[in-house]
């Protein structure tokens, strides 16, 4: 079973291009190293509500766009899941 970990994406901002949300997103994460695009987003209460699909903006103010999975808008917080790997066994060879 994988372990999953939830880094906070941002808050709602609004809906743009008749079917897609734009997420406020936080500037204190790295987005090069923590990369959100095609992960899931999950609410406060750890509801799937949707799926990044690109990161916008300049470092001090980015934003996401995300496709809904559901079809009201979030309240509160926003989370992206980023499942952990595996760590990989190195065998002896002798």
């Amino acid at each position: 079973m994988t372990k999953i970990n939830t880094f906070y994406l941002g808050t709602f901002y609004k809906q743009v291009l008749e079917d897609k949300w734009l997420i406020k997103a936080s500037r204190d994460v790295d987005y090069t190293r923590h990369d959100p695009i095609g992960r899931i987003v999950l609410d406060s209460k750890g509801n799937r509500v949707g799926k990044v699909i690109d990161v916008i903006g300049n470092v001090q103010n980015p934003y996401a766009l995300v496709i809904p999975i559901t079809p009201s808008p979030p309240k509160g917080e926003l989370y992206v899941e980023f499942p952990q790997r595996s760590k990989k066994v190195r065998r002896d060879r002798r």
